[in-house]
């Protein structure tokens, strides 16, 4: 189990606290308005009513014992900027920032920030794969240049095993799941023969699965 703490509770941090908690994670919720606070805390392992931009109180509750620590305060990049700090200074191993845009997304990247991520851009480029391409089931970007992509099998696979269509070899991908009848597999055997209703969970760069996406 995984230890996250999710430090302003919009629409954004609010559903993220509550689906990192719905997985199993232990889930700390912050925010400095206790309205907030009342509405999540029975959907957290723990709600606090805090000014994050208070780097003792922070301290005291124990923040750098956290894996992660998503900041969602994007609308204003000063607070963000304040409780980066503040989470830089007192050494939590992991620190994402939700931003705006690429200008507030490279002020927190140079003051210590993890990553940072721009929703909005995510919500497209996931609905953009999916209206290119019928088979695109999901799709998560790793980096500028790395993704994974769920897609279901294309027709011109359907009936051919791991090891015949050798994805690695032919076009730089590596098939690490196979989600068949609603069961997620991750160690499948090569010799699988893929079915019609099967999904492919595929990690490689973005320039290669692009070509996947075009198989019918």
């Amino acid at each position: 189990m995984k230890s996250f703490a999710v430090i302003g509770l919009g629409l954004f941090g609010t559903q993220l606290a509550v689906d990192l908690f719905n997985e199993g994670n232990n889930v700390l919720a912050i925010d400095s308005a206790e309205n907030n606070i009342e509405r999540i805390a029975d959907h957290v392992s723990k709600a606090v009513t805090l000014d994050a931009k208070n780097r003792e109180s922070l301290a005291q509750l124990g923040i750098n014992k956290y894996d992660c620590v998503i900041v969602c305060t994007s609308t204003d990049l000063a607070t963000s900027v304040i409780i980066t700090m503040n989470l830089r200074a007192l050494n939590v191993p992991k620190i994402i920032c939700k931003v705006q845009n690429d200008t507030d997304k490279e002020v927190l990247e140079a003051l210590g920030a993890s990553t940072c991520i721009i929703p909005e851009h995510v919500a497209a480029l996931k609905l953009s794969k999916q209206l290119i391409s019928n088979n695109v089931v999901d799709f998560t970007q790793l980096s500028e240049d790395y993704s994974i992509m769920e897609i279901i099998v294309p027709s011109v696979w359907t009936g051919k095993s791991i090891i015949d269509l050798n994805v690695r070899s032919q076009y730089g991908l590596n098939i690490i799941g196979i989600r068949h009848n609603d069961k997620l597999e991750v160690d499948f055997q090569p010799t699988y023969e893929l079915q019609s209703n099967d999904e492919l969970i595929i990690v490689g760069s973005n320039k290669n699965l692009s070509k996947i996406q075009k198989l019918r």
